[in-house]
């Protein structure tokens, strides 16, 4: 028989009259609440058998075999649907009991009886997923693992069930908006964090977390509506510092919609967070390279130490971000320019490493001077405004000539100001590598000139294009 035992705070083992498996789980909600996962597991192994305990076991075994694990958790999604399906037809449950249509009023947010079951059935298969996807050492890659909740959760996404439950998180949260208005308006101002932000939050943690630590005998919506009171009572509870007290009434206003600027800015920030999270990746794999080669060899967590407190020091944005990077990767991502302006020193410096890394798999040597520079942070604020007049006018005035073209204009003065904009602000700054922290002995600056003459030229009359294409490509690739 199936068994699960707790051997840690985070640490089960499974087994069937066998050598038992171990599992090391992440902390999150699903960890702590466990119990709710195995339980069922168990109801599952009574009602199908040793037929069910033995598959569970090889489909764990094989998902530790990381050469195995992701076409075993693709090929098992349908046997997983299968087995709970089976299971919950059983039980009998009558969803509609959760169901009082006589309290529903015109703008009211209804789950009927059918909703419900897809939301359990949703939990459920979530649930046996868990054993991977909670897992510390066989959970899939983020891309993989949305591909297989999408799976799962086909039936719902074929619904309203998604947006009732974000109407629900929305209604809820503004209800908290009417009562507390000017607190929200403080943590607006001073934490930045714009109560639009909270609603996607919230939601997002009940998709990924609490949707799976549903019980199937219990309605599932009063679940969810717990949870979005407990957290919007923690987190206003953490600016009051004191107590407060809540009508736990369920809202149902009628929300018409929350200000599209906010979810903008919150899916800027999201993917600007990912992307340091991809730059960050790649510079430690050149950090332990770097360290490997050296002849005698230092601690690899002491060079990351030493870059993150290089980091934590780095007060100015190069030139180069503004001119550069922030224009090609907005571009890239579609992130308006302006958003770009707001990322700190540290963020813009680590954005330029990632950018370069980029610029060096498509460009492939060329404008080595201009984009090496990418790899460098500012030790002094740059100058705002310079009188500098770029000096290879002849090579200036000739690829002009040839390309005749300033975004649909036959024009040399304006883009002869913005190079001598960009190659002024550029030369008379201090630069720090990021990664070793040796300064640049100088600029090369009639190489960068050159250099920028040219990438900028072109750039201007769209000649660069497909190359931008060739860079988000490689950008999604690694997303």
């Amino acid at each position: 028989m199936l068994k699960f035992e707790l051997v840690g705070p985070k640490e089960w083992n499974i087994s069937n009259d066998d050598e038992p498996i171990n599992i090391l789980l992440t902390a999150s909600s699903v960890t702590n609440k466990f119990n709710i996962v195995t339980d069922f597991i168990t109801r599952l192994a009574e009602y199908h058998g040793e037929d069910f305990s033995k598959w569970f076991i090889s489909f764990v075994r094989n998902c530790m075999n990381e050469t195995k694990r992701a076409a075993t958790v693709t090929e098992n999604v349908e046997v997983i649907k299968n087995y709970v399906d089976e299971y919950l037809e059983s039980t009998g449950i009558d969803y509609n009991q959760f169901v009082d249509e006589t309290k529903a009023k015109k703008n009211s947010i209804l789950f009927r009886g059918p909703e419900i079951a897809q939301i359990i059935r949703l939990s459920c298969y979530l649930k046996v997923y868990s054993i991977i996807s909670n897992s510390d050492q066989y959970a899939l890659g983020k891309q993989l693992h949305k591909t297989v909740y999408n799976r799962f959760a086909e039936e719902v996404i074929k619904t309203e069930v998604v947006s009732k439950i974000f109407d629900v998180v929305k209604t809820k949260t503004f209800r908290y908006k009417l009562t507390d208005k000017f607190m929200w308006e403080y943590i607006k101002t001073i934490q930045c964090k714009d109560i639009g932000i909270h609603i996607i939050e919230i939601f997002n943690f009940i998709m990924n977390n609490i949707i799976i630590l549903c019980e199937e005998d219990k309605n599932p919506i009063t679940y969810f509506v717990g949870v979005v009171d407990e957290s919007v009572k923690w987190f206003l509870r953490s600016v009051y510092k004191g107590s407060i007290v809540y009508d736990d009434e369920i809202s149902t206003e009628d929300i018409h919609g929350i200000n599209i600027n906010n979810l903008v800015t919150y899916s800027y920030n999201d993917t600007l967070g990912r992307l340091k999270a991809i730059a960050f990746e790649k510079i430690y794999n050149e950090l332990e390279k770097e360290n490997s080669t050296r002849m005698e060899r230092d601690d690899t967590d002491q060079y990351i130490i030493n870059f993150h407190n290089r980091l934590s020091t780095i007060n100015y944005i190069s030139p180069l971000c503004s001119c550069l990077v922030f224009p090609i990767l907005s571009k890239m991502t579609r992130i308006t320019y302006v958003h770009f302006k707001t990322v700190s020193g540290e963020h813009a410096a680590i954005l330029s490493y990632y950018l370069n890394n980029l610029f060096q798999k498509i460009f492939k040597g060329e404008y080595s001077s201009l984009f090496t520079l990418l790899d460098y942070y500012p030790l002094s604020s740059p100058s705002i405004n310079t009188t500098y007049k770029i000096k290879s006018i002849h090579d200036y005035i000739d690829i002009q000539n040839k390309y005749k073209n300033f975004y649909g204009f036959n024009t040399k003065k304006m883009p002869h100001k913005i190079l001598c904009h960009f190659v002024g602000r550029v030369s008379r700054i201090n630069f720090s590598h990021l990664l070793s922290g040796q300064k640049l002995p100088g600029i090369p600056l009639g190489k960068v000139e050159a250099d920028m003459i040219r990438f900028y030229t072109l750039y201007f009359s769209g000649q660069l294009n497909d190359k931008i294409n060739e860079l988000t490509q490689k950008m999604n690739a690694d997303f």
